[in-house]
């Protein structure tokens, strides 16, 4: 599985704390599992005046059929609880420290970072030719031109889940990017 996220280090987390990031949350994440780790765990930072939202996404982990908006299809998805999901506070030492044991790589475990990605994103060679085969059979009447608008594709994240977006034309789509796998 394709994981665009980086590692967790001591010197991101510092970063991120400095630039006011208080809340991370944490979360179990597939895409970042190999097989000789016990786990792997994806880290997702909130500025302090987004406590609430911070708070939502661990919401949206730890209760068990929580449902979340699907921002891509227009409805609600159930989720399955995470049991490693937690909700740190940089503001507070124990909690700190904690993080930084995580961004030091502890062995048997992998703790990525949800970094934003945006349009500025480049897709492996295999996804890209993936994207092009969603396009063609989703969004068939999209053409461009050889000095025309192109086709945006940005990579994003929302509560640990990685979408796609695709523009062209005043036209847009989002969709889960385990979709584009399956392509």
């Amino acid at each position: 599985m394709y994981n665009p996220f980086p590692l967790l280090t001591p010197a991101l987390l510092k970063d991120q704390v400095a630039r006011g990031r208080r809340y991370f949350v944490r979360q179990s994440f597939p895409r970042g599992y190999e097989g000789r780790l016990k786990a792997a765990f994806l880290l997702r930072a909130y500025p302090a005046e987004e406590k609430d939202l911070a708070e939502a996404h661990l919401a949206a982990l730890a209760d068990p059929g929580s449902r979340m908006p699907d921002t891509a299809f227009g409805q609600d998805v159930a989720r399955v609880r995470d049991p490693n999901a937690f909700l740190y506070d940089a503001g507070l030492p124990e909690h700190l420290e904690r993080l930084l044991i995580a961004a030091g790589q502890p062995f048997s475990y992998k703790v990525f970072y949800a970094a934003k990605k945006g349009v500025d994103w480049k897709p492996p060679p295999v996804y890209q030719e993936k994207m092009k085969a969603y396009i063609r059979r989703h969004h068939p009447a999209w053409r461009t031109q050889k000095d025309g608008e192109k086709i945006s594709i940005g990579l994003h994240e929302e509560f640990g889940e990685l979408f796609l977006t695709f523009s062209f034309d005043k036209e847009s789509d989002k969709i889960p990017f385990d979709l584009i796998e399956q392509y």
